[in-house]
């Protein structure tokens, strides 16, 4: 036992004697990937978002909307975005006159409208997480974009807020 304790406070002594360095820690975050089957096919139309609201957790719906609704209608690092129905909701660069910074915010509709007409759009990975990836950007996506969206209603969907889980997203031109 004195050999194993005197072999231990030797190893701590010359350890605190040695030079130490300053070392840094360099965190690397990998990047995530969406994956290809995503913007692999191409949908034609879906029913409008109001109709999609009438869905419930579990369902598959094809729906067709407008990325618009907020500010900031895209996730920052997250493979999440808000459409919203443009039968119902009329984006400010189609207000002649209108002064809105932002177009897409739809700030001059009612904010009830606003709620009712929009729906929530990401992609999970097989445990559900949302990707912790942007979507601005991808194959087109940008605010303004009118999109087909096939997917599942999430389970975490409430009457006031719907999520849908997007297997294929496809930008139309």
């Amino acid at each position: 036992m004195k050999y194993a304790l005197m072999t231990f406070l030797a190893a701590v002594l010359l350890a605190s004697c040695s030079k130490k360095e300053d070392a840094k820690t360099v965190v690397v975050k990998p990047k995530v990937e969406i994956p290809q089957e995503v913007f692999a096919k191409k949908l034609d139309k879906g029913v409008a978002v109001l109709e999609a609201r009438k869905g419930k957790a579990g369902d598959k719906i094809t729906v067709q909307g407008k990325i618009m609704g907020s500010p900031k209608p895209f996730v920052d690092g997250r493979a999440s975005f808000i459409i919203g129905d443009p039968a119902k909701l009329t984006s400010c660069d189609l207000k002649e006159g209108d002064p809105c910074e932002v177009p897409w915010d739809v700030c001059c509709e009612d904010s009830q409208d606003i709620a009712d007409a929009t729906l929530s759009i990401q992609i999970v990975d097989a445990n559900g997480k949302v990707l912790k990836t942007g979507l601005k950007g991808i194959n087109g996506l940008k605010e303004l974009s009118n999109v087909v969206i096939e997917g599942t209603v999430d389970s975490g969907s409430t009457e006031s807020s719907m999520i849908v889980n997007a297997s294929s997203i496809t930008v139309v031109k």
